[in-house]
């Protein structure tokens, strides 16, 4: 499988790696993972964010879909805590390491997912880096709308802060998960807060104002349209607060932040979100690594061992997590 990958590292140094295969191809592993969420999308047993989209029947689906990633993994314990006031879990075993801790910002289009679903990406990453994870349920629209989720993030963050002194901490999340790495990251500089050893964004969403232009003839996207996109907008955050960049990061020049690895499907609705942040942190000279894969779906990355290209996303995220633990 050949797949096109862009490498950004800092000092504003750009390089572009292919390899010996097709570029457009998906491996066939992945191109069976597509085949069977479009017909799991098509039967209602799985999301898609259309302007049709009811935020509590998307709620009642995520959770009946990772209610079975398995989170009795032996040797592991799920501790429920609290982080400034929000539910939380934190993911450990005895012998962890504790070098660092990890945080997982679930995604969901803003409108659905807690500490509870994302359990088995949670254990995901405290297997593979051993490493301790936090999950936590921040507040979702339409109940509770921009900027409550953005809040609960950043103030969970500095609960963690708190309960690790000196410990370098990542965020890792996919789509809005993304989105809320980012902000959060954006207000711990904002606020002089200690910045994110480095941040995991996958598959972003950074613009609400309709200012950002996503319509492309490689856009195959079947689970999330323009008009899903709209609904989003519609839903988390009212018209006159659409440009404010903890809302939309796209109008954020992302001076001073942290390092970044970035990875998508370069056929997503959603790409260009990626690809402006990268550009904003080329011109900014931010140490960022980031991977676009063909042919795969939105917000992939986190899937871990199930396909090549995620499994490859798997490995490059602990090589920078080790890279940028001091």
């Amino acid at each position: 499988m050949r797949k096109l990958i862009f490498t950004l590292l800092c000092a504003g140094m750009f390089t572009c790696t292919v390899s010996a295969q097709n570029a457009l191809e998906a491996s066939p592993i992945m191109q069976q993972v597509r085949t069977i969420i479009k017909q799991q999308i098509e039967n209602g047993s799985m999301p898609k964010f259309t302007k049709d989209t009811d935020p509590f029947e998307l709620r009642r689906i995520t959770e009946n879909v990772q209610a079975g990633m398995d989170s009795n993994v032996p040797g592991f314990v799920i501790e429920e805590v609290k982080l400034a006031g929000i539910d939380a879990e934190y993911c450990h075993m005895s012998d962890m390491r504790d070098d660092a801790v990890l945080v997982y910002i679930h995604g969901g289009g803003f409108m659905c997912g807690n500490a509870k679903t994302s359990r088995g990406y949670a254990l995901i990453y405290a297997s593979e880096t051993k490493l301790p994870v936090y999950t936590f349920s921040y507040r979702l629209m339409p109940e509770a709308p921009f900027p409550a989720g953005v809040d609960d993030c950043f103030n969970a963050y500095k609960a963690i802060l708190e309960r690790h002194p000196g410990k370098p901490v990542f965020l890792l999340g996919e789509s809005a998960g993304a989105t809320l790495c980012i902000t959060t990251a954006m207000k711990a500089r904002d606020n002089q807060v200690q910045l994110p050893a480095a941040i995991f964004p996958y598959s972003p969403v950074i613009d609400m104002s309709g200012a950002l232009n996503r319509r492309r003839a490689t856009d195959e996207d079947f689970t999330i349209n323009e008009e899903g996109v709209k609904l989003m907008e519609d839903l988390y955050v009212s018209p006159e607060l659409r440009k404010n960049p903890y809302a939309s990061p796209y109008y954020d020049d992302m001076h001073g932040m942290p390092p970044m690895f970035l990875a998508w499907d370069m056929n997503e609705h959603l790409a260009p979100d990626s690809e402006e942040i990268v550009k904003k942190l080329l011109t900014q000279g931010v140490e960022c690594h980031f991977k676009a894969y063909p042919h795969c779906f939105h917000a992939f990355a986190p899937l871990g061992r199930s396909t090549p290209e995620s499994s490859e996303i798997l490995d490059q995220t602990i090589q920078f997590i080790e890279s940028h633990i001091k």
